[in-house]
Parts: structure tokens; C-alpha cells; sequence
């Protein structure tokens, strides 16, 4: 006789998962379900013919939008759990519930931060790099942070690592101004604002011991100047609103902190050599205001 008796169920997790479900970051991340009984028949069994392929790509989807939701998720079942240790699951998780500085260190957390850096995460990356290169003062770990986001199209490290290479001469300053300026265009100009805002955001909340010496206030005159004997910004002199009115506002720059207003009459370089000076004031002040 088939016996329809409940039965017990034990939900347990790994160290790790615990480890990172009791940090206060994550006390969200419980599941949200507690199960304690069923029934004998197991319908988590049907995984057991998905794909793991399948099973990787829903969880770095589902891993993309929400840190909570991908915890509930692998810890539902043994399929779930194995495609979660998959390096492209990591690489797709959401930065968004962790702050930028970690001031009290979890090892749960810490592993689980480290483990999407290590998987190619470009918003760790592009945090990692940010870090290393604006507070630790390690240069060269945060460029090539910034470098790896950047490769993967993380626009805020397209961003910053397209300024820091204008900052240079040469062939990487050439480099800085292209990638600007795909950006610019690849997504419009209102990405350049978002940009701003976000790169804002991060540095308020560093200590700061690098401000890319060498382009910043001093450097406005030089600029104007130089800007007065372009060629191509020349050439279009009677139409170009900087040239002719002094009393606005730096080409590119609103009275806001954080908008931006491309220039058409500007060329690329001197577009870019502009934001990069006010990038360097940020740093300074804490403000984009010209």
C-alpha cells in the first residue's frame, strides 16, 4: 500500500551560503519559504533533465537583476546550487546591494565579492579598479581594473579610464579621446551624464589620494588657448557659442553638477580635454560645477 504520509524535509546549505546570509548587507537574502513538509514526490527532480547550460544562463539572468533572488534560487536544489558555481554566474551578478567600501569586513561577503571579481564581473572590476587607482594608489592594478571593465563595455569604466589615458600624450591620449567618443555616440550623450553621477557617488564615498596631477584648474587657461588655435574649432568660429560668449559656461558643462550638454562645434580633443580638467576639479572639490 503507497504510503501518502508527510515526511520531514532538512533544507541545508553550504558554509558559504551561510556565511554570506547572516552579514547585515544580506538579511534579505534568506529564501523566502521555509519548507518543513511534503509530500514523498519530488518535483525538484524534473532539473535533473534540464540542461546545466540552460540552468547557468537562467541563473545569471535571474542573478543580474536581483543578489536576494539568485540566493533563493540556488538554494532551492542540488542542480540549482551546482550551476550557481559557475564562473559565468558570477560574472553577471548585480552589484547593486553592496556598497563600494566595505568598512566592516565578512568573510562571507569579502569571498563571495572576490569570487565575481575573479569571474570577470566588470562592475567589480570596475569598483576594484576605482579603488586601487583613486584611494590605494596601486596605478597599475587600477588601470588594468579599469582596463578589463572597460573591454567588457562598462560604460562608467569607459568613462574614467577614457580620462585618465587623455590625461597621458601620445598614442594612449589619441586612445582616451576614441574611447569618449564612441561612447558619446554609441549611447548618446545622456550616458556621459550618468557617468558623472555614478563616478560622483563612488568618490564621495573614498578617500581620495590621486587627483591625476598634472590636468586640473591651472590648466583652464592653457586650455582656452588652445582651444582658440584649433583647427578644426577654428573653422567654425563664427557658429562655435564658446568662442563668441565668454560669459557662458565651459563648452560641454550646465550650471548642474552633473549634466552634460555636448558641444557640436567642438572638436573631439578639445571635448575631451575639457572633461577631463573638470574631472580632475571633482576630485579636488567634490564638484563637477566649472
Amino acid at each position: 500500500m503507497k504510503n501518502n504520509k508527510p515526511i520531514l524535509v532538512l533544507v541545508t546549505y553550504t558554509s558559504s551560503v551561510r556565511s554570506e546570509l547572516s552579514h547585515p548587507l544580506m538579511k534579505n537574502l534568506n529564501p523566502t519559504k521555509r519548507i518543513t513538509k511534503r509530500r514523498r514526490k519530488n518535483y525538484h527532480q524534473r532539473f535533473k533533465y534540464v540542461p546545466k547550460e540552460l540552468l547557468t544562463e537562467i541563473l545569471a539572468q535571474v542573478a543580474s537583476s536581483s543578489v536576494t533572488d539568485f540566493v533563493n534560487a540556488r538554494a532551492c536544489c542540488k542542480e540549482f546550487l551546482e550551476a550557481a558555481s559557475e564562473d559565468y554566474v558570477f560574472e553577471h551578478v548585480t552589484m547593486d546591494s553592496f556598497p563600494v567600501i566595505l568598512w566592516k569586513i565578512n568573510h562571507g561577503v569579502s569571498s563571495f565579492l572576490e569570487r565575481c571579481k575573479k569571474s570577470g564581473n566588470p562592475e567589480a572590476l570596475f569598483r576594484q579598479g576605482m579603488i586601487d587607482y583613486f584611494s590605494t594608489s596601486n596605478y597599475d592594478s587600477g588601470l588594468k581594473m579599469l582596463e578589463r571593465a572597460a573591454s567588457k563595455g562598462h560604460a562608467q569604466a569607459i568613462y574614467v579610464y577614457g580620462i585618465i589615458l587623455v590625461c597621458y600624450d601620445g598614442e594612449l591620449r589619441n586612445k582616451g579621446v576614441k574611447l569618449l567618443s564612441d561612447l558619446k555616440r554609441s549611447k548618446s550623450s545622456l550616458v556621459i551624464t550618468e557617468c558623472r553621477k555614478k563616478v560622483q557617488n563612488i568618490t564621495w564615498s573614498m578617500w581620495l589620494n590621486n587627483y591625476i596631477v598634472g590636468i586640473g584648474p591651472a590648466e583652464e587657461e592653457e586650455y582656452m588657448k588652445k582651444r582658440k588655435t584649433c583647427s578644426y574649432c577654428n573653422s567654425k568660429l563664427a557658429l562655435c557659442s564658446f568662442t563668441n560668449d565668454q560669459t557662458k559656461n565651459s563648452a560641454g558643462w550646465t550650471s548642474s553638477d552633473e549634466v552634460f550638454e555636448d558641444d557640436p562645434f567642438s572638436c573631439d580633443s578639445c571635448l575631451w580635454d575639457l572633461e577631463a580638467i573638470l574631472f580632475c576639479k571633482m576630485l579636488r572639490t567634490g564638484s563637477y560645477r566649472p
